[in-house]
């Protein structure tokens, strides 16, 4: 009987497991994962963190039995071609998924600096996050704002430091907009926090700028390490029987991911490679933020290039379109119109840019 070893238990280790039970795969699954169920980390930066939902499991205990998967609470230290040990056993594999994610950077600064990666750091928030309490919250991307966010609503006094508007590769010029409502309800300070800033005015820092990929335990395992684990297009390494998947990996001669849709996705790609079956078409990539009231979301690139163009639906929807092909979408508060790119993308559906624009014109139409 084949093997299968996931190393990692949050949405890309998981997504492995029950993407090859739904495929057929009837080889033993094995997920090891220091955690005592997989969990969910999205809500951690905000439901979770306010106290408005605890639930974070991506499965209950049942699901693993049903599905004949088994959950190894424990830590790898070491793997390598057909084999992976924890500080306490040895297991057998033909297929090693590595799906540890990243570690969180931190700054270097004389006050208690804390970082948000895990239902610990979160924990640990909740109980420095009160009314009253100063803190200063240093980053550029998707998690400064969505921390701030739950800090404020939680009663602390929130400055930001940002060096830019955040996450505008993400969402484009719908960034700005975010940005504003982000000015109108925490203070914002537009430069990096350093060492030379006055922290007397801080009872706390909380660093959210980038991640590292989780590679430690993959050092003497044969894999290329560059800014990741180094995989082709389906996901393998440089090592056969061995995949790495979501933040810890970088496909060759692109920049690495590191967000919940990109670990779905290599997930669900690399199912198809240890199964040996022909991988459906890429879905565009998918990203979203909740932060200072706004359900912010894009799919696909919302950056134009040179040949390509902008079009705007109203004050909140924007598309970047080549002639008539769809090349990506964000939108604030509009989860139907996400919804109906991904659809005109995934389809190669052909749209007349007027239409749209035209917020008159129902989006569902045009994915007919």
């Amino acid at each position: 009987m084949p093997k299968t070893v996931i190393i990692g238990g949050s949405v890309a280790g998981f997504s492995v497991a029950a993407g090859l039970r739904d495929a057929g795969y009837t080889g033993a699954v094995t997920i090891i994962d220091p955690h005592p169920a997989p969990l969910d980390r999205p809500p951690l930066s905000t439901d979770y963190l306010t106290g408005d939902d605890d639930q974070l499991e991506l499965a209950p205990p049942e699901w693993f039995i049903e599905h004949e998967v088994t959950w190894v609470q424990d830590s790898v230290v070491r793997f390598e071609r057909g084999v992976v040990d924890t500080a306490h056993q040895r297991f057998a594999a033909d297929h090693v998924v590595v799906a540890t994610g990243a570690v969180p950077k931190t700054l270097a600064l004389e006050k208690p600096v804390y970082t948000l990666r895990h239902v610990a750091d979160a924990d640990v928030l909740r109980q420095v996050l009160h009314p009253g309490v100063r803190v200063a919250i240093a980053g550029g991307g998707l998690l400064a704002p969505e921390l701030a966010t739950s800090a404020a609503a939680l009663g602390a006094e929130v400055t930001v430091f940002t060096p830019q508007v955040p996450a505008t590769e993400v969402f484009g010029e719908l960034a700005d907009v975010l940005y504003r409502a982000m000015t109108e309800q925490v203070e914002v300070v537009p430069r990096r926090l350093t060492v030379d800033e006055d922290l007397d005015r801080f009872d706390l820092v909380i660093a959210a700028v980038g991640v590292e990929p989780a590679t430690a335990v993959a050092e003497t395992s044969g894999v290329t390490i560059d800014d990741g684990i180094v995989v082709d297009e389906a996901y393998c390494t440089g090592v056969d029987g061995i995949y790495a998947i979501g933040d810890v990996c970088r496909m060759h001669g692109q920049p690495r991911h590191d967000h919940w849709d990109h670990g779905r996705a290599s997930a669900a790609r690399v199912v198809h490679t240890i199964m040996g079956t022909q991988p459906d078409a890429p879905a565009p990539q998918w990203v979203w933020s909740d932060q200072f009231g706004h359900d912010a979301q894009a799919v696909g690139r919302v950056i134009p290039q040179a040949h390509e163009h902008l079009v705007h639906r109203g004050d909140n929807a924007i598309f970047v379109v080549d002639d008539h092909r769809l090349i990506g979408a964000a939108a604030l508060d509009e989860q139907m119109i996400i919804r109906a790119a991904t659809r005109i993308i995934s389809r190669n559906i052909s749209v007349d840019p007027a239409q749209l624009a035209d917020p008159a014109i129902s989006i569902r139409r045009l994915t007919r």
